[in-house]
């Protein structure tokens, strides 16, 4: 379809939009779903079209807006968009945005710990952006529900001596006091409805309507579940990459058992741990697709990732191999073996050879291989004592999948699926949670190892006008 049909479809829908938003044509929640569908039609039409990005926007807008209306699969059906449009489209205007509101998401489903996260990203990468002072007025009121109240006061009193938007500032005032004169920490006051975004226009928007039509009322307040941890002001981002995928099985074993499966549950599971534990976490494919090798990396630094953890299963000729490997990535390979598994794992890689030349001189240069040796010895250690599975050691060798990254970065091989039992193991999920947790405890030893922030320098928002722009 034309990139003019496909914007022919989004305003059409857009236009609908608007009416519903601003009340001129009441909507009911099936009125609502069945713009989603429209906004969908736009995004199937061509995914990476010029609308395509708009259209994700307004499906997640039209999910918030239904919450309004009562529909109660609405919040988690916002969230899901949100989300997709952060992974889909990693270049939009509208990621800023999307962080903000599935934070405002979370906080109504009563997800602190996720709520804080997101708004931690606004911070942390999106400081000029529209909704900065909002994520941080959030961020206040999460910490002060938390009993964080030395944190919460600190943002407010941010707000309040430097925010451009009195607004906001009159509020973050009000809010702080009730909070000094609280003897315990306690839940702030009902949250003042505060308008950051224009009130829908009169006539219909062109092309980018939805932006203005997202819900400017906040939900009622929930009683918010505990925090499992008190969060840093610096957010650290983990990518995990499941292997293979889609037409690439991986590693075979008895019974049609097939890597590709097995990492992507562990995967999932791994993801489970480390949001638990506040890190932020995305992962290079969530379904059965096959990613090129380089687009895994290349995913890694759009998303500024600070670990990259790749999860795969093993194979062998021998039906008795079997055991757990760590591997980082290093010029040479520790011998035969590893360059035969380097070998199997390196196919679709999507790199020339002359691109693979310049990377390997660039590792010389500028190798990570010492800090994912570290890595690699902390996750291999918690492996094998929370598993009991063999010890095959850490490793290093040439992985493409690792050549990419400028961070610390590893392959970890979870077992055989090709041993009879081994490969069985792999298949139940408390084996694939022992082998998650046992991750998450070696990436927390290493952190550890290395400081509050090893990578990044730590970004604690500075309350200046000339730190922040602010509109």
């Amino acid at each position: 379809m034309s990139g003019y049909k496909q914007a022919s479809l989004y305003e059409e829908a857009s236009r609908r939009h608007h009416a519903y938003a601003t009340g001129t044509t009441p909507a009911t929640p099936v009125e609502w779903r069945t713009l989603v569908s429209e906004f969908q039609k736009v995004i199937d039409a061509d995914v990476q079209g010029p609308s395509a990005d708009d259209a994700q926007y307004a499906i997640a807008s039209s999910w918030m807006w239904s919450i309004k209306v009562g529909d109660t699969e609405a919040p988690q059906q916002a969230i899901k968009a949100l989300r997709k449009l952060i992974h889909t489209y990693p270049n939009s205007e509208y990621r800023p945005l999307a962080h903000y509101w599935l934070g405002r998401c979370y906080d109504y489903i009563n997800d602190d710990s996720q709520a804080i996260m997101q708004y931690q990203l606004v911070e942390n990468r999106y400081a000029d952006s529209q909704v900065s002072e909002p994520a941080k007025l959030e961020l206040a009121r999460a910490y002060a529900r938390q009993g964080y109240g030395k944190r919460a006061k600190t943002f407010y009193k941010g707000l309040v001596n430097s925010s451009t938007n009195q607004e906001i500032g009159d509020v973050a005032a009000k809010e702080l006091q009730v909070l000094k004169t609280q003897p315990k920490p306690v839940r702030p006051p009902a949250k003042e409805n505060i308008q950051i975004q224009p009130q829908p226009r009169t006539e219909p928007q062109q092309a980018k309507q939805p932006k203005s039509a997202v819900p400017v009322t906040d939900p009622e307040p929930l009683v918010p579940k505990s925090l499992t941890r008190e969060f840093g002001l610096t957010a650290k981002t983990i990518v995990i990459d499941p292997g293979h995928g889609g037409k690439d099985p991986g590693g075979l074993g008895s019974d049609n058992l097939q890597e590709k499966g097995i990492v992507l549950s562990i995967s999932r599971k791994l993801r489970e741990v480390l949001t638990a534990k506040g890190y932020t976490v995305l992962m290079t494919r969530e379904t059965d697709h096959l990613i090129p090798l380089k687009k895994r990396t290349e995913f890694a630094t759009q998303h500024k990732a600070d670990l990259f953890l790749s999860i795969h299963a093993n194979a062998a000729e021998s039906s008795r191999a079997n055991g757990i490997e760590t591997y980082y990535l290093d010029v040479n390979s520790t011998d035969k073996a590893s360059e035969k598994i380097a070998a199997r794992e390196n196919i679709n890689s999507g790199y020339s050879i002359q691109e693979l030349e310049t990377l390997l001189a660039g590792l010389i240069r500028e190798s990570k291989s010492e800090d994912s040796k570290r890595l690699a010895g902390h996750v291999q250690d918690a492996l094998v004592q929370n598993t009991g599975a063999a010890d095959r050691g850490v490793k290093h060798a040439r992985f493409v999948v690792l050549i990419g990254t400028k961070v610390p970065a590893i392959l970890i091989e979870t077992g055989f699926v090709s041993n009879p039992v081994e490969g069985q193991k792999l298949t139940t999920s408390a084996y694939q949670h022992k082998i998650a947790t046992a991750i998450a405890q070696g990436v927390d030893k290493f952190l550890g190892k290395t400081g509050k922030t090893p990578f990044v320098k730590t970004r604690v928002p500075k309350f200046s006008a000339k730190s922040i722009v602010r509109k």
